[in-house]
């Protein structure tokens, strides 16, 4: 069963939607609506996996959390020395570029995970 959670903020409020037995489709739409403004960060439960993205628009930040091991997607790398500031959960923050993937990639992962499907996707791994 996959299980979205979608912030929607209104100034320094923000308002949880979750939406319940949930599709691949109905993640992607609202991924899509990810704006880094009123809608900066998704969390997608599926199993034992938590699917965390944030940013919005063109740019966004993707965390997989699951029961051994925290994994960020690293994307296609300009600069590692170089940040870019994103807004995650109406907060604006500077991300290591190394970490700011596009829209493709981060539907790649939503398949990987959800679906099995085999992706070559490039991780950092935090082992728990």
């Amino acid at each position: 069963m996959i299980t979205i959670f979608e912030e929607q903020r209104k100034g320094a409020i923000a308002h949880t939607i979750e939406h319940a037995q949930a599709s691949l489709e109905k993640c992607l739409e609202v991924i899509r609506r990810m704006d880094g403004l009123i809608c900066s960060q998704v969390t997608i439960q599926y199993r034992d996996n938590l699917i965390m993205i944030g940013g919005g628009s063109r740019e966004f930040i993707v965390t997989v959390e699951t029961s051994t091991a925290i994994h960020n997607l690293i994307g296609p790398q300009e600069e590692e020395d170089e940040f870019v500031e994103l807004t995650v959960g109406g907060q604006a923050c500077e991300f290591p570029q190394m970490y700011v993937v596009n829209l493709e990639l981060v539907k790649c992962v939503i398949s990987q995970f959800i679906e099995d499907s085999s992706s070559e996707l490039d991780w950092e791994i935090i082992h728990k």
